[in-house]
């Protein structure tokens, strides 16, 4: 595949996560994580339909995703299926989304939940 037609990287992980990088690209090889969620006003990491390649801390490329659909939803709507898609339980999600973000996320805050699928493992 030329340069300029390569999907470009979505990075998962960093030196010093204790593992968590690899944990989140384990869950997506698996076919246990197939949708991430972000507030509404994060960047958009994709436009649907896009493929991005999932690299891991050393920039290595692991797998191949395609974006598929985006929804927008409070975050007291996030349900336990899409906790699912995301590859935990509806708990992590509420501690972890605080803690992502430096402090608690609202009930009636907009979310982005951003799903995907696995194309391609490397």
């Amino acid at each position: 595949m030329a340069a300029e037609n390569r999907p470009r990287a979505y990075k998962f992980g960093w030196y010093g996560d204790s593992g968590l990088g690899d944990a989140l690209i384990d869950k997506i090889l698996s076919g246990e994580k197939t949708a991430s969620l972000c507030p509404a006003y994060d960047p958009e990491e994709a436009a649907v339909g896009e493929l991005l390649r999932v690299v891991d801390k050393t920039g290595k490329t692991r797998a191949v995703i395609k974006i598929v659909r985006m929804e927008y939803l409070k975050f007291s709507a996030v349900t336990d299926d899409l906790a699912r898609n995301i590859g935990s339980t509806l708990e992590d999600i509420r501690r972890i989304s605080s803690f992502a973000n430096s402090r608690p996320i609202g009930d009636d805050e907009e979310m982005r939940a951003t799903y995907f699928e696995l194309i391609s493992v490397h």
